[in-house]
């Protein structure tokens, strides 16, 4: 029965699960309020945290002349006027619902050339810098907290469906603000841009991982082998490019190299699960432990010996002219390594094939539908082969991000279990790309505030491991059912059989 009422895919069942997870992230927010307030709220009231914005690039707003300032203005305001009276514009509202995003791009634009002439007039440009801000500790809990507690309320009582993941994921990172600028307070300064740059940069293969797993999940396989693909990619990426002394092109087949291993372990499973119809958990595990044995065997019997095979070779840094340069956002977003960006067009380019091309729906159909799939002429098992094997070669460059991501040398064990945690950030964006973007971001901001606690280490009253710990908690909280229930594609991990 419960097998039955699983395949059935209907728009009630779509809104019972959406409007209980909204339940859930309101409660979330409202507890997450609360212990905002009792903890951070709590601090004593003379302790204030300078916050710094300056890091790596000139962050300061271009300075323009008194008429373009009002130029700026009208223009910012005419954007965001169109966009929400968009129905009062035929040419415009085609062009919105023709390409998806549009909108949300259009509206950044115009909020941008509204606040750059304002911050200008307000006076936050200091010696070519951003000044720094400096915020009550205790007043900013109190802040954040009632904010959580009213947005969650509106979210648990309104049942905002479609913004309930954004909301949640808006909520943790305010959490977590909060939690630095407790952890900052008084002594020394909050460098808010760098940890957020770390966060980006550390989330990338999170994004890789967690897209590989929408993949091969949205045509019904399973890839626990995540893990391993991860570990293939990271050590073979680095040797090829240490053999060739990091070259230019020798850093493009090095990624290219990363992501043909982890192919090949996709077609492993692959094989194994649509061939044999073996179990997909099982095979998935197997695929890890034999790609820890070898990394570990290669690592002590190669590596150690041929240390010119594992060396600091890292991607190049790309800072986009112009982009680089926006306060804040800049530093953050655009000046990165080359993974990263490449990592953003994955999540865009993924997104669209599944939504928008016919490939993407015969992938989604044999993941809900296998049998009705076949029936209409569409190839189940090969259709589930090409996905599995694309989502190997993705997690096997996000493999590289480990290696080639910071420029380091490979070292056993240096994946730490994050091929699991970028299956929980699947499931936390619901196998979606945009969803798994932003619960990558999220899980990233945690990695990068535990390696940035060295700083703060005599302010902290709780052991720092607590931190480091901190993503595998979120990942049993999400995998609990503690987020709320949310629905797999129907027919995932069900091996398919021709009747």
């Amino acid at each position: 029965m419960s097998t039955a009422s699983r395949e059935i895919v209907t728009l009630n069942n779509l809104r019972v699960v959406s409007r209980t997870r909204s339940l859930a992230y309101g409660i979330t927010l409202m507890g997450m309020g609360l212990l905002e307030i009792v903890w951070y709220g709590s601090t004593d009231s003379k302790l204030h945290t300078v916050i710094q914005f300056g890091y790596n690039t000139a962050t300061v707003w271009p300075v323009v002349s008194s008429i373009w300032k009002f130029i700026l203005v009208f223009a910012g305001v005419g954007i965001i006027a169109a966009v929400v009276r968009v129905r009062a514009f035929p040419r415009l509202a085609r062009i919105f619902a023709t390409v998806r995003g549009t909108r949300t791009i259009a509206l950044l634009i115009g909020a941008y050339l509204l606040i750059w002439p304002v911050l200008l007039w307000l006076g936050i440009n200091h010696g070519g810098q951003l000044r720094t801000m400096s915020v009550d500790v205790a007043y900013t809990g109190y802040l954040f907290g009632c904010a959580s507690i009213i947005v969650g309320g509106l979210t648990a009582w309104k049942r905002f469906d479609r913004s309930s993941s954004g909301i949640l994921y808006g909520g943790l990172l305010v959490f977590l603000l909060g939690f630095l600028i407790w952890v900052a307070r008084g002594s020394l300064d909050l460098q808010l841009t760098s940890i957020l740059a770390s966060a980006v940069a550390a989330s990338t293969f999170l994004m890789f991982g967690s897209l590989s797993g929408t993949l091969c999940e949205r045509s019904g396989v399973v890839n626990i082998a995540i893990e391993g693909q991860f570990m293939a990619g990271a050590l073979s990426s680095i040797v090829f490019a240490s053999a060739f002394h990091g070259t230019g092109i020798s850093m493009t087949f090095a990624l290219l190299f990363a992501g043909l291993f982890g192919a090949f372990f996709g077609w492993i499973l692959a094989v194994m699960a649509l061939r044999y119809q073996a179990n997909q958990i099982i095979v998935g595990v197997v695929i890890v432990a034999f790609c820890t044995a070898m990394t570990q065997f290669l690592t002590t019997q190669v590596l150690d010996i041929h240390q010119n095979l594992d060396g600091s070779y890292g991607l190049p840094v790309w800072a986009i002219p112009g982009l680089s340069h926006i306060p804040l956002i800049g530093p953050i977003l655009f000046d990165q390594n080359v993974l990263v960006f490449i990592g953003f067009a994955a999540v865009i380019i993924a997104n669209f094939a599944l939504f928008r091309t016919r490939w993407g729906l015969r992938v989604r159909s044999v993941g809900e539908k296998p049998i009705a799939s076949e029936t209409v002429g569409i190839n189940v098992v090969h259709v589930r082969y090409g996905a599995v094997i694309l989502g190997g070669f993705i997690a096997g460059v996000g493999g590289a991000g480990f290696t080639l991501g910071p420029g380091s040398p490979f070292t056993f064990g240096m994946t730490a279990g994050y091929g699991y945690i970028a299956l929980a950030i699947m499931i936390f964006g619901r196998w979606r790309p945009y969803g798994a973007l932003m619960a990558s971001l999220l899980f990233g901001f945690t990695i990068a505030l535990s390696a940035n606690l060295n700083l703060y280490l005599t302010q902290l009253v709780i052991p720092q491991q607590f931190i480091t710990a901190l993503p595998y908690l979120i990942t049993i909280a999400v995998v609990s059912g503690l987020v709320g229930r949310i629905r797999p594609p129907a027919a995932d991990g069900v091996p398919f059989q021709r009747h």
